[in-house]
């Protein structure tokens, strides 16, 4: 775990990003304050609970300065889906800027729409151990594994969400039916890959 006072700020469409968190917050934990976060670098948003991660990649014109901080996922994504929402078939024409300060997150747009939240000091995990061991390299021979159906549902729900159609998403990564695997979905401007660990079965 990395502890650190989260100063940033994100700039985009008021579309894109509410899009962006839409699609990264379904695997921020609901209960444990450490993984509630979805940490933004440049242009990749992450998200992770116990049992699965995402990292979404978007060629969207979205600014971010410093290039690495946290945000409340959850809360921040009510926010950005209301204002959204408010902002209807303008959403793609409103900027939006979320402004993180240790204490406080802010979203503001050009529609004159503003959220507040709190944004405490928060533990960021460090999933990046887990991702380099999902993508292994040697060759293994494949064998069936299981994934419960409430893995299977989410990730269906992501690739929707992603790709803004129900396309499959691909096996990209697999070492073995007890270790993490990576199911990748890619469009013409962004790229999703989620990590699951897979069910054991009897």
């Amino acid at each position: 775990m990395n502890t650190q006072t989260q100063l940033g700020q994100i700039t985009g469409t008021l579309r894109d990003l509410a899009q962006v968190f839409a699609i990264v917050t379904p695997y921020a934990s609901t209960e444990k304050q450490a993984l509630q976060l979805a940490t933004i670098t440049s242009q990749v948003f992450e998200c992770c609970d116990s049992y699965a991660a995402v990292r979404h990649t978007t060629g969207e014109q979205i600014t971010t300065t410093p290039a690495k901080f946290t945000l409340p996922a959850l809360e921040v994504s009510k926010a950005l889906t209301a204002a959204a929402k408010l902002a209807g078939k303008h959403a793609g024409q409103v900027t939006a800027t979320l402004t993180a300060t240790p204490e406080a997150w802010t979203l503001t747009t050009s529609a004159g729409q503003t959220h507040t939240g709190n944004n405490p000091q928060h533990e960021t995990p460090n999933t990046g151990a887990i991702w380099t061991a999902a993508q292994t390299t040697e060759t293994t021979t494949f064998e069936p594994f299981s994934l419960a159906a409430w893995q299977i549902e989410r990730l269906a729900k992501t690739t929707k969400q992603a790709a803004g159609s129900d396309q499959p998403a691909t096996l990209a990564n697999y070492s073995t039916s007890t270790k993490p695997v990576i199911y990748t979905i890619t469009t013409a401007t962004s790229s999703t890959q989620v990590l699951v660990m897979p069910t054991r079965t009897q």
